[in-house]
């Protein structure tokens, strides 16, 4: 029996002991739980708290005495509530970011851990991320906005190098037109002094010729006069006569003379037409005559002017209009060199150049440049007045001269277009105003 009493005492003290330690244990634990800065709590499966720790009240401003038994989801702001009844619902481990309403008003951003397990309530953690996620908010923000300025400097960057790339075109442009422009000027400064030059001694072979086909004539009715009164001459004249071959000379000294006459007045016209179609003695516009224009440049490309290549003109009756007539003359002979070398370069059967001229209405004058040439294709056609571009083998062509045409014809405020395609032949079509407005500001 006594031995019955000290096994009872011994296992009551093993029990109080167990107790102890079980309590001390507990203590410790609901220390350590108290002590985290995060939210630990426990609930049923309803959601209902049966346990949270003071930093419950921490975060969230709530009296722990008064939250406890209350469900979860009262504290939850707005539809995140049901994402909280979704996870109760599914009983699995998860991990997810909600919304909870701060005793003040405040929404703070929330991690939610939970565990569910069979043998006891579910339990887990809330930890406060709000200043995280304000964080990478804050951080997302300045991302869009750095991105947002680096495609704005980016944007900026490239506009701007595609003006510099336009600038650089049109100084390009700018720089080869003022070469052309200054060959050109070169070219009619020369012309101009050749044409002055050869003009003096060319007058004064046509003024002669006229005075020596007369002092022809003279000698040779008086020659005939001696033969119809000296039939007979002596020996010695009719030998002289024989050597000659008057006869011939007779007969061969009015062409010759005749065709002397000719030449000067080719020479003449080519003199004309070489002054007149660099006309650098005139200053600004002035009222002219297109045909007689077109007419000098067909002269002076004269000896391009094979005997195969026909040249067809349907002249209109024009009105003299304002213009730089020299400036208008380099466009038809760009042109008109362009239509050359085309029909040349290219075997066609029959060569042919049209001119048509006319007025028509809105106070304007067309003139139409065709050939039937080979065409441009369609690839290029667009292209024809852009700066420097040229079809031509290198050191043939600069790509001038066409758009300095354009820019003439610009400035003379009219239009020029082409029409043309692939074995159809070109057709360039001029349009000018009779009546320059503001003339006195066209560049000379």
């Amino acid at each position: 029996m006594r031995e019955l009493d000290t096994k009872n005492e011994l296992h009551t003290q093993i029990q109080y002991r167990l107790i102890e330690k079980l309590t001390e244990s507990e203590r410790r634990h609901r220390e350590l739980v108290e002590n985290l800065r995060e939210i630990v709590f426990e609930c049923d499966y309803q959601g209902q708290l049966t346990f949270i720790n003071k930093a419950w009240t921490e975060t969230l401003g709530y009296p722990v005495q008064d939250s406890v038994s209350q469900p979860l989801d009262k504290f939850i702001h707005g539809p995140d509530a049901k994402v909280w009844q979704s996870v109760l619902r599914q009983q699995k481990d998860c991990c997810l970011e909600l919304q909870f309403s701060h005793q003040q008003g405040d929404i703070l951003c929330l991690e939610l851990s939970i565990r569910f397990s069979p043998t006891a309530k579910p339990s887990g953690s809330l930890i406060n991320i709000t200043e995280r996620k304000q964080a990478e908010l804050i951080l997302k923000q300045t991302n869009e906005l750095l991105e947002d300025r680096v495609q704005k400097r980016t944007s900026e960057l490239t506009q701007a190098n595609q003006e510099l790339t336009i600038a650089l075109q049109k100084l390009q442009q700018t720089q080869g037109w003022l070469i052309q422009q200054e060959k050109m000027s070169s070219l009619g400064q020369l012309v101009a002094g050749v044409a002055h030059e050869i003009n003096n001694p060319v007058n004064f072979i046509h003024g002669n010729l006229l005075h020596v086909q007369h002092y022809a004539q003279d000698l040779l009715g008086l020659v005939q006069k001696y033969q119809q009164y000296y039939p007979n001459p002596v020996s010695e004249i009719s030998a002289e006569i024989d050597g000659i071959d008057f006869d011939f000379i007779q007969a061969d000294l009015p062409k010759t003379l005749s065709s002397m006459q000719t030449g000067s007045d080719r020479i003449r016209q080519i003199v004309s037409s070489l002054r007149n179609f660099s006309r650098l003695d005139e200053a600004g516009s002035k009222a002219a005559d297109l045909h007689e224009g077109i007419e000098n440049t067909l002269v002076i490309l004269n000896h391009r002017l094979t005997s195969d290549i026909e040249i067809v003109k349907h002249y209109g009756t024009l009105p003299l209009i304002d213009c730089h007539p020299a400036q208008l003359n380099q466009v038809f002979m760009n042109i008109l060199t362009n239509a050359l070398d085309a029909l040349q370069a290219h075997a066609v059967t029959t060569p042919r150049i049209t001119i048509c001229t006319a007025a028509i209405a809105q106070q304007q004058v067309r003139i139409v440049i065709s050939d039937n040439g080979p065409g441009i294709p369609a690839e290029i056609r667009d292209r024809i007045f852009d700066p420097f571009f040229t079809t031509k083998p290198v050191g043939d062509g600069t790509g001038l001269g066409l758009g300095i045409c354009y820019q003439i014809v610009e400035k003379h405020q009219g239009q020029i277009q082409v029409k043309s395609s692939a074995d159809q032949g070109t057709e360039f079509i001029i349009t000018l105003p009779i009546t320059l407005e503001n003339a006195a500001t066209l560049p000379a």
